[in-house]
């Protein structure tokens, strides 16, 4: 089981109840994401990337992230900046 912060599992559930508010997402769906994360941020090689590219200034290279802090770090910055941007439209509505 992979232990996240609580500013991740704040970050991470401001995301889902705004997709899901939104209707961009189902229950199902958010917890089908939040099991994909569980996967994503285990210790060991990227098996969710394995065998994909990315090209970069025009070379191809391997997209998998084997480094689960690394993940971590990614997907952490991903859920905090897309739960700033939520609070600040809320707030703007408030307003």
């Amino acid at each position: 089981m992979v232990t996240v912060t609580k500013k991740f599992r704040d970050d991470f559930e401001t995301w889902a109840a705004h997709r899901i508010a939104s209707g961009q997402c189902s229950n199902k769906e958010i917890e089908s994401t939040r099991e994909m994360l569980r996967a994503d941020l285990a210790p060991g090689p990227d098996h969710l990337r394995a065998g994909l590219t990315v090209i970069v200034g025009g070379v191809e290279i391997p997209a998998a992230i084997d480094d689960h802090e690394e993940r971590y770090r990614l997907w952490a910055d991903h859920f905090a900046t897309e739960a700033d941007c939520i609070r600040i439209i809320r707030r703007e509505r408030a307003a």
